[in-house]
């Protein structure tokens, strides 16, 4: 049976290479040549965009918003913890082994 795990993994981890790492003409950069036209380095900085939020309200939404992740995140590792502890509470009282008394 392990076995089987080990071969599964080693095909994971051979597809993994191959798509990351063989592949590096891929995710290349390309360059394109840009046509030049009428407007000129003045007129592009006027449209000039400023990342953040643009009032109060916004900024608060944002800050709402990755505290409510992050408390997501903490909960959802708080059950898995859980879930572990049950399994090996079950693994040391043997309950799914084959061999009962």
């Amino acid at each position: 049976m392990i076995k089987k795990y080990r071969s599964i993994a080693l095909l994971l981890m051979l597809i993994s290479l191959h798509s990351f790492v063989l592949t590096g003409t891929g995710f290349a950069q390309q360059v394109i040549q840009e046509e030049k036209s009428g407007i000129t380095q003045e007129e592009e900085s006027q449209d000039k965009i400023t990342p953040g939020a643009q009032n109060i309200k916004e900024s608060i939404g944002i800050f709402v918003f990755v505290v409510w992740m992050w408390v997501a995140i903490f909960v959802l590792i708080y059950i898995m913890r859980l879930k572990i502890k049950e399994v090996d509470r079950l693994f040391e009282i043997r309950y799914l082994s084959e061999k009962k008394k």
